[in-house]
C-alpha cells in the first residue's frame, strides 16, 4: 500500500542551492573559462537548468486538490517534467521509458544490452562538433551487427532502440507516475485516507500571488555551504533519506 504524500522541497537540495546561487556567474563565465576545453555550451544546458529552477516553486503554478470526504484541501506543485537532469521527474520519466519497452516493444525472451563507449582520444572531435554522435551512432550499430554475424555465421539484424528517435511512448498519469516511483499517493487525503480529487489548475501569475501570500507560503533556497562541507552535507542527505540504511 502506497504512503502518504509529503509535498517535496527541491530548494532544500544541494543541488539545487548550488544552481540557484551560482548558475548565473556560471554563463556568463563560461566563454572565458571553460569553453576552450569543454566546447561551446548549449542552448538546451541553460533551458534544462532554468526548468529544473522551477520544479516545485509555488510561484510556477500547481494543483489544488480536495477530499470530498472530510473536505480536506493541499497544494500540488507542478513539475518540470526534464529528463535526464532533475532528479524526481527524470525517475518518473525512466519509469514510463521501461515500463513502455518491458510491455509494449520487447518480447519476453532473454535480452542482452551492449555498451559503447567512446575513447578518450576521440572525445575531443565530438566535443566540438556533436552531429558527429549521430555518425557514431551508425559505425556502433554496423559493429555490432558484422560482429554478431561474424560469430553466429548467420545473417541476422539485431533490434536497436534509440530513446531520442522515441516518440510513441505513452504519458502516464502523474499520480501514477508518482505511486510507481516514490511509492506515495498524492491523491490519499492525509487526514482520512480518502480518495481526493483535483478541483482546479492555477496558472494565473495574480491568482498564484494572492494563494501563496494568504498560505504564507515561501520557497527559499539559502546558499550552499563551502566546498569541502558539501560532501558531508550530501552523506548526510543520504542517510536521511534511508539511502544507506
Amino acid at each position: 500500500m502506497a504512503g502518504i504524500y509529503r509535498q517535496r522541497h527541491p530548494e532544500r537540495t544541494v543541488l539545487y542551492r548550488v544552481l540557484f546561487h551560482y548558475f548565473e556567474k556560471f554563463l556568463s563565465e563560461y566563454e572565458s573559462r571553460f569553453e576552450r576545453e569543454y566546447g561551446f555550451l548549449r542552448p538546451v544546458i541553460k533551458d534544462v537548468v532554468e526548468k529544473y529552477l522551477d520544479c516545485g516553486n509555488p510561484m510556477c503554478g500547481f494543483a489544488r486538490i480536495r477530499c470530498p470526504d472530510c473536505g480536506e484541501e493541499r497544494l500540488l506543485m507542478f513539475s518540470c517534467k526534464t529528463r535526464g537532469f532533475c532528479p524526481s521527474c527524470h525517475s518518473k520519466r525512466h519509469e514510463e521509458w521501461g515500463e513502455w519497452m518491458r510491455e509494449e516493444l520487447l518480447l519476453d525472451v532473454p535480452h542482452r544490452q551492449v555498451v559503447f563507449t567512446v575513447p578518450k582520444m576521440l572525445r575531443l572531435f565530438f566535443r566540438f562538433k556533436r552531429k558527429l554522435l549521430n555518425d557514431l551512432c551508425l559505425c556502433a550499430v554496423r559493429t555490432l551487427v558484422k560482429s554478431l554475424q561474424t560469430a553466429t555465421g548467420l545473417e541476422l539484424m539485431p533490434g536497436v532502440v534509440i530513446e531520442d528517435e522515441i516518440t510513441s511512448v505513452p504519458q502516464r498519469g502523474w499520480a501514477e507516475m508518482i505511486r510507481k516511483v516514490h511509492k506515495v499517493d498524492p491523491l490519499c487525503c492525509p487526514t482520512c485516507g480518502g480518495r481526493m480529487r483535483i478541483i482546479a489548475f492555477i496558472e494565473e501569475p495574480k491568482i498564484i500571488d494572492s494563494i501563496i501570500g494568504h498560505l504564507k507560503l515561501t520557497f527559499e533556497a539559502v546558499r550552499p555551504p563551502p566546498p569541502h562541507n558539501i560532501q558531508q552535507e550530501l552523506l548526510m542527505a543520504a542517510e536521511e533519506r534511508g539511502e544507506y540504511s
